[in-house]
């Protein structure tokens, strides 16, 4: 399990701490299951689908179809939106509490620490949802952003990738 992953919509991206995303997504996926099922729309299942796999095996990141417009990408930043507001009510969440969660199956998120501040989770929240919106302001030049870090979103330098 890697460290980093990246999050990406529409041809931009960042990179976020794979603890981080995993909180999100899966409190995302706890939102979603809690979803009246009258409210629930066509694309409810394949919204809910993916983030079910990304936030237990956070080496996929999280990426977003460029298809993904209207309905899909409406109830997916509906349910960031929700999971962010729960999430920063908490100020912190423990890694026994995160397995608690049903997620995929019998597949549990399983965290690197024992508990997760959720501060920096929010801020990957509110960066996802830039990026979904597409209002990301762009990183510096040579760099990404970087997020779900302590002491908030960091940049990172791109590797030079030789063909």
């Amino acid at each position: 399990m890697s460290k980093t992953c990246f999050v990406e919509f529409n041809g931009s991206g960042f990179w976020a701490f794979s603890d981080s995303l995993a909180v999100l997504l899966g409190q995302t996926v706890v939102v979603a299951k809690e979803m009246a099922a009258d409210r629930r729309s066509a694309a409810f299942e394949d919204v809910v689908d993916q983030l079910r796999a990304s936030a237990v095996v956070t080496d996929l990141g999280l990426l977003v179809d460029e298809d993904w417009r209207g309905d899909r990408l409406d109830l997916l930043m509906q349910l960031i939106e929700e999971a962010n507001r729960r999430l920063g009510e908490r100020g912190r969440v423990t890694a026994s509490e995160v397995r608690g969660w049903t997620v995929l199956g019998e597949d549990v998120i399983e965290l690197r620490r024992d508990t997760v501040d959720t501060a920096p989770v929010v801020e990957l929240g509110q960066g996802v949802l830039q990026l979904l919106r597409e209002s990301l302001p762009p990183a510096p030049e040579g760099t990404w952003w970087f997020y779900g870090v302590e002491g908030g979103r960091q940049t990172i330098v791109m590797r030079n990738v030789e063909s």
